[in-house]
C-alpha cells in the first residue's frame, strides 16, 4: 500500500447522476467529464451519485501517478480527503496512466490524489447499466433469493487455546468479489449453534448475550499487521463475554484482514470462523444499516491494548 504524504489543497465538488440504460441495450459511452490540474500531495474530490452502474477511468498525465479512492457517501458532514482515502471502499492505486474503477448503485465520495508528480488530468464516468447485474451475484434469477438466508461462498474455521494476557492473529486475503465477510468468535463454554447462513442482527444479539466462559476480544484490521505495527483497528468487539461478532461490508479485493483474538479476562479454547458471502446488494444494504452494525460491533477505530501489539 502506498505511503501517503502531502498536503491536500483542492476540493471540487460535483454531482454525477448515472442515467440507466434499458437492460440489453449498448453502452452508453461516458455521461460525465472533468479534467484538473494537481501538483504532488494534492487532491480532487467529488460527490457521485450512480442510479444503477458506473465505471470511472482516470487518465494521468505520462510524468505522474495519480490514484483514485472511492467511499460510500456517510450520512453527515462533507468528508475531508485524509479520511476518504483511509476509510475508502474501493480504490485504483496502480502504476498505470489510465484506472479504472466500477462503481455500483449508491452515493459515492470520489477523490483523484497525485501520489507522485503532476499535471493535467481527466476523469470520464460511464455508464454500467446495461448490465445492472453483477456477473457474480447468485441471487440472479432467484426468486427465493434476497433475504438473509445467503449461504457463505468461502467459509474458514481456526480453533486455539489462549491463557489469560495472550493473543493470536490470523490472516485472510480478500482474492474474489465479496460484499460481505462476518467473523464469528465462540468459545467451548456452552452449546452455541451458528447458523449456516449469514447471521441476522437478532442472531447476533442473541448470541453476544451469553457470559459465559473466558472473556474473549476481537480486533479485525485492514492491510496492517497488529503484530508488527501499532495498528488501528478497522472493527472490534470488546464486549464482556466469549462471543465475539464482526461484520464488514464490501471488503476491498485484494486487501488482506487480520483478525486478532485476544484473551483479556482468563483462559480457555475458542474457534474463529470466517465466512464471507456474495449477496444481493439489498442484503448488504440492511446489515449496513447503523442500528444493525451497533449490534454486530462495539466499536470502530480502535486500538487493540499495546500489551497485545507484538504477539502472534
Amino acid at each position: 500500500m502506498k505511503h501517503i504524504t502531502g498536503f491536500f489543497a483542492v476540493a471540487l465538488v460535483l454531482v454525477f447522476i448515472a442515467v440507466c440504460a434499458t437492460p440489453g441495450s449498448a453502452s452508453s459511452g461516458v455521461y460525465w467529464s472533468k479534467n484538473g490540474y494537481l501538483y504532488t500531495g494534492q487532491a480532487a474530490t467529488y460527490e457521485i451519485s450512480v442510479d444503477c452502474g458506473a465505471q470511472l477511468v482516470l487518465s494521468g498525465p505520462s510524468s505522474a501517478d495519480f490514484d483514485m479512492y472511492a467511499m460510500r457517501s456517510p450520512i453527515g458532514s462533507w468528508p475531508s480527503e485524509s479520511y476518504i482515502m483511509a476509510h475508502y471502499d474501493k480504490s485504483e492505486l496502480s502504476y498505470n496512466q489510465v484506472k479504472y474503477l466500477n462503481l455500483d448503485k449508491g452515493n459515492w465520495y470520489v477523490v483523484v490524489y497525485a501520489s507522485s508528480g503532476f499535471g493535467q488530468f481527466q476523469l470520464d464516468a460511464s455508464s454500467t447499466c446495461s448490465n445492472p447485474v453483477p456477473p457474480y451475484d447468485p441471487c440472479y434469477g432467484n426468486p427465493n433469493c434476497g433475504n438473509t438466508n445467503c449461504v457463505p461462498a468461502a467459509t474458514d474455521v481456526k480453533t486455539g487455546y489462549l491463557n489469560n494476557g495472550e493473543s493470536k492473529v490470523w490472516t485472510y486475503q480478500i482474492g474474489g468479489e465479496r460484499n460481505y465477510i462476518e467473523w464469528i468468535l465462540t468459545s467451548s463454554c456452552g452449546d452455541q449453534v451458528i447458523p449456516m447462513m449469514m447471521m441476522t442482527p437478532n442472531e447476533v444479539s442473541s448470541m453476544r448475550s451469553q457470559y459465559c466462559g473466558p472473556d474473549f476480544s476481537l480486533y479485525v484490521y485492514k492491510d496492517c499487521d497488529p503484530r508488527y505495527y501499532n495498528c488501528v483497528a478497522t472493527r472490534a468487539d470488546t464486549s464482556s463475554g466469549s462471543y465475539k461478532y464482526v461484520g464488514i461490508t464490501y471488503p476491498t479485493t485484494g486487501s488482506r484482514y487480520y483478525a486478532l483474538v485476544y484473551a483479556k479476562g482468563g483462559s480457555g479454547s475458542y474457534t474463529l470462523q470466517a465466512r464471507s458471502y456474495k449477496c444481493q446488494d439489498d442484503v448488504i444494504v440492511m446489515m449496513s444499516q447503523p442500528d444493525m452494525v451497533s449490534m454486530m460491533s462495539t466499536a470502530t477505530d480502535v486500538s487493540a491494548p499495546v500489551s497485545v501489539l507484538g504477539t502472534s
